[in-house]
């Protein structure tokens, strides 16, 4: 798409195309989950990643910075590792459309997180939708265990996915620390680089190693993941957060058409009326006020998925 071409399209297409991204990234890892080991595909999503930022990077004629501002991206990167991992762990047990609700309740998480972590008080509005936003957890999975019963893998599935939306939610407060000093550009080069560093070890040692047949997939994870920095960067550049952060939600819908053309996965219960509850009280939290919006809560889908943030 050459720049002009790309300026042509309004920024909401922009935006929509990153989050159907996003989503298609969350469908392969959940393919890949089921012939590529946990730990080989973390490190190899971030490997590939890195490599892809990082050329982007340093091609622009950037330089990185020095040790002093580099620590807080060290252990940024590995929240975000601990982060993608509970994540693409949940997305084997769990349904896609369950997997992209759930991983809604990052912006839920941030209120609690910035109070504690920072001393940052959340506005009483704020923190009663995050309070309606997790009852809309209950209500979803409550639903499922009247209709059709949980399996232990559900409730596996469910912790995992709601310690990854935790995760992230810190993840997104330490960000705030240096994100305007250093840029997205260098955020997410550390953010890729930092987690595959961390599981060199972890692949090597308890990983089952991967085959020449499974790298198109996991390329295909990294061009996806930068792919989505790119558009949400570019969206963003161009209109203001209010404009673009609806978009974040037609997530659910794509997740849903996916899950069942793919997966034949069709959310059955009261998963509908839980994530009307959780989308609605995710998007009274990010317009409560500017508290939510500084921890860049429009950037959620680019740091989680493609840091990627995500």
């Amino acid at each position: 798409m050459s720049t002009d071409r790309a300026w042509s399209v309004p920024p909401t297409v922009i935006a929509a195309g990153a989050v159907f991204c996003g989503v298609l990234m969350d469908a392969s890892v959940k393919h890949i989950n089921g012939f590529v080991d946990l730990y080989s595909l973390v490190f190899w999503r971030f490997l590939i990643g890195a490599v892809l930022v990082g050329v982007l990077y340093f091609a622009s004629g950037r330089r990185l910075p020095g040790w002093s501002a580099t620590r807080l991206h060290a252990l940024r990167g590995l929240v975000h590792l601990i982060a993608s991992s509970c994540f693409f762990f949940s997305l084997s047990k769990l349904e896609l459309a369950t997997v992209t609700v759930m991983g809604f309740t990052s912006v839920l998480w941030i209120t609690p997180v910035a109070w504690l972590v920072l001393s940052e008080r959340p506005s009483m509005l704020a923190g009663l939708a995050a309070l309606v936003g997790f009852a809309g957890v209950v209500v979803s999975f409550v639903g499922a265990e009247f209709f059709d019963g949980l399996t232990a893998d559900d409730w596996i599935g469910l912790v995992a996915v709601i310690s990854a939306a935790l995760f992230y939610a810190v993840s997104l407060v330490l960000l705030r620390v240096r994100a305007a000093k250093d840029g997205a550009f260098l955020v997410a080069f550390y953010a890729n680089l930092f987690p595959a560093l961390y599981m060199i070890g972890p692949a090597l040692v308890m990983g089952q190693g991967v085959v020449m047949s499974d790298m198109p997939y996991l390329i295909f994870l990294g061009v996806l993941g930068t792919l989505i920095w790119l558009l949400m960067s570019l969206a963003y550049a161009r209109a203001p957060a209010q404009r673009l952060a609806p978009m974040e939600y037609t997530a659910l819908l794509w997740s849903a058409i996916i899950g069942w053309l793919v997966f034949r996965e069709l959310p059955s219960g009261l998963f509908w009326l839980g994530a009307a509850i959780i989308v609605l009280a995710c998007a009274i939290v990010s317009f409560s006020g500017p508290g939510v919006r500084r921890y860049g809560v429009r950037f959620l889908k680019v740091f989680r998925r493609s840091d990627r943030d995500a």
